[in-house]
């Protein structure tokens, strides 16, 4: 016999061997460490709020614990707390932004009778007035986070330059089109301890302040997407422009070290 083969034979059967005593949650995702944007947001929370993610209650709570048989609920209860709590173990809420997308109505209102051009924005089906409120589940409650100073940019003016850079970018004037705003937050406050109870379900609130904020159009002529307008916070420009520039420019070229 071919001594390779042996050899290949051999591991087959030690590797068969290893995956029958492993335990069912090593086989089925043990090593899966993706997150959703929704988790981050609750990890955000924790951390801002000082306080260790109840992850029994968290996990226990979603449907894909609950729909599974009893026999495979440990082995699944198991593997989440360890992709979670690997999650939370590397996350920062000091350089770890929550990323929020929501769909809006926006609307441009030209420059007329000596008024600045303006475009604004609301939310569906929240009336002008009131906060919008994005919850996250977690056991059987809700996190509520507020967005500081949102408001500030739902009626925005333009100078005459920015007017008509955005003019081209409109679908029409006057009148109501979808547009998507895309928010950036650091969490700046949380509080786990105190809670308040809104139709026999816990509300834990949180507040994040907005690093940068972009609201998006898709054409409806040639199907492309455009930034209508955007903002970085001042204390968040040098972490966005690191981030955004090409690859190959975030690291000394290896030359470089050399130069004195």
């Amino acid at each position: 016999m071919n001594n390779n083969n042996f050899f290949k034979k051999i591991t087959l059967v030690i590797l068969l061997l290893f995956m029958h005593a492993m335990p069912v949650w090593a086989q089925d995702g043990y090593y899966s460490t993706k997150v959703t944007p929704k988790e981050q947001a609750i990890f955000a929370f924790f951390r801002a709020s000082g306080d260790p993610p109840d992850y029994d209650a968290w996990i226990k709570s979603k449907s894909a614990y609950k729909d599974l048989p009893e026999s495979k609920k440990e082995g699944y209860l198991v593997k989440e707390i360890m992709r979670l709590g690997q999650g939370y173990g590397v996350f920062d809420v000091d350089t770890d932004l929550i990323e929020i997308k929501v769909n809006t109505l926006s609307k441009y209102i030209p420059a007329k009778d000596g008024k600045t051009a303006r475009i604004t924005f609301k939310f569906f089906n929240l009336d002008n007035n009131k906060t919008p409120i994005f919850n996250y589940k977690f056991g059987e409650g809700y996190i509520s986070m507020i967005i500081n100073k949102l408001d500030f940019f739902a009626n925005l003016k333009l100078s005459p330059e920015k007017d008509k850079v955005l003019r081209d970018k409109i679908p029409y004037e006057n009148d109501e089109f979808d547009t998507e705003l895309e928010i950036h937050l650091k969490i700046s406050s949380a509080d786990y301890k105190n809670f308040q109870m809104v139709k026999d379900k816990k509300q834990w609130l949180m507040a994040g302040d907005i690093a940068y904020i972009k609201c998006n159009v898709d054409s409806y002529y040639n199907q492309q997407n455009y930034i209508l307008w955007d903002y970085v916070a001042p204390w968040h420009e040098q972490a966005f422009r690191i981030k955004n520039m090409p690859e190959e420019e975030k690291y000394p070229h290896p030359y470089d070290l050399f130069k004195k």
